[in-house]
């Protein structure tokens, strides 16, 4: 009951919604009958497709999308809209997304398209795990996976044998074999 009051104090703020695996899209499409403003930011990433590497526009922030309504009288159409599970909450609060977050993903993008900066790390490249339980190693950079969030690299294990391993890009660091 106390989530219902807090929500009739807000007017239009940005809020994040969860949506089903690869349906922001209609997601987004059916929410822009009733709430103010969505934001589904995409991505232009390479990915293998039938044998080969091709280009593909996928979103930032797979099952997510941003929109901006009053919480209030859209908050339960929201929730019952094709492709929506809900909307981000924080305890039972549903949480607001500050402005200056989506200013600063639109000022990243162009054409709808977020343009992430160059990435640090080539295939084939030689990198050092710098923390956490493989600290000291040195590996071979394979590839970024989802975007930038994670890294996949191929570590000698036993006589050769490549053991790939998956970490967040801050524990690597360009290394020398």
């Amino acid at each position: 009951m106390e989530a219902l009051r807090t929500m009739e104090a807000h007017s239009d703020r940005w809020y994040l919604i969860r949506t089903k695996q690869y349906k922001e899209n209609l997601a987004r499409i059916r929410l822009s009958g009733f709430v103010s403003e969505t934001l589904l930011p995409l991505l232009r990433t390479e990915r293998p497709q039938w044998g080969r590497v091709s280009s593909a526009v996928v979103p930032l922030f797979p099952c997510y999308l941003f929109g901006s309504f009053d919480l209030k009288s859209a908050y339960h159409k929201i929730i019952r809209t094709p492709g929506v599970v809900g909307v981000v909450r924080t305890g039972e609060e549903p949480a607001e997304v500050d402005d200056s977050i989506i200013e600063e993903i639109r000022c990243r993008g162009r054409n709808g398209i977020v343009e992430l900066p160059d990435e640090a790390f080539r295939v084939g490249q030689t990198v050092q795990v710098k923390n956490g339980p493989l600290r000291g190693l040195s590996a071979i950079f394979e590839r970024y996976l989802s975007g930038t969030a994670r890294v996949a690299i191929l570590l000698d294990a036993v006589s050769g044998a490549n053991l790939r391993v998956i970490l967040p890009p801050n524990q690597i660091a360009p290394g020398e074999r």
